[in-house]
């Protein structure tokens, strides 16, 4: 179990070719979502950032409400980054890739912790150079450490995202 883990989280950060079709800049964002799975339903809302040096994409959340506080973090590699459909000025790009997830949250009198990998897949629309919209979901699974241990930890995270790409 030990082995699979540490080549999932391998595989989550180690630098794949890939087709890209973002700018090659800074990005940096605001990202709002919501989450089905194993632990229930969930709202989160963001930062992300994609730093030119890295083919890594970011995202900082963070999850409250009247009883609960979490934070999470996710690094996705886009493996497939490809235009879709373009007319005129319009550009519509689709991206799929792997990533991972860490979470940490406080709830009533427990603290929850979980880990795992995450498939993102979703849409980019570049409204121009400097402005991208993206919607996505990324089926995520992986372990939860706290309260308990256990496996397997699944949910769907749902996303939308507005991003800025400074030169």
């Amino acid at each position: 179990m030990k082995k699979l883990i540490m080549i999932l989280l391998a595989a989550t950060f180690v630098s794949v070719a890939a087709f890209a079709d973002h700018p090659k800049g800074m990005g940096v964002g605001l990202v709002a979502g919501g989450n089905f799975g194993s632990g229930g339903a969930a709202t989160d809302i963001g930062l992300s950032l994609k730093l030119p040096s890295m083919p890594i994409f970011w995202a900082a959340r963070l999850s409250l409400n009247a009883d609960y506080f979490g934070l999470g973090v996710t690094g996705d590699k886009y493996m497939i980054d490809k235009m879709l459909f373009k007319e005129g000025s319009f550009k519509l790009d689709w991206y799929a890739g792997l990533g991972g997830y860490a979470n940490l949250g406080f709830g009533n009198s427990d603290a929850n912790a979980s880990l795992g990998a995450r498939l993102p897949i979703g849409l980019s629309w570049h409204i121009t150079r400097e402005f991208e919209l993206w919607l996505g979901i990324a089926p995520s699974l992986g372990l939860s450490l706290l309260p308990e241990f256990n496996f397997p930890d699944w949910f769907i995270p749902g996303e939308l995202g507005l991003r800025i790409w400074l030169k």
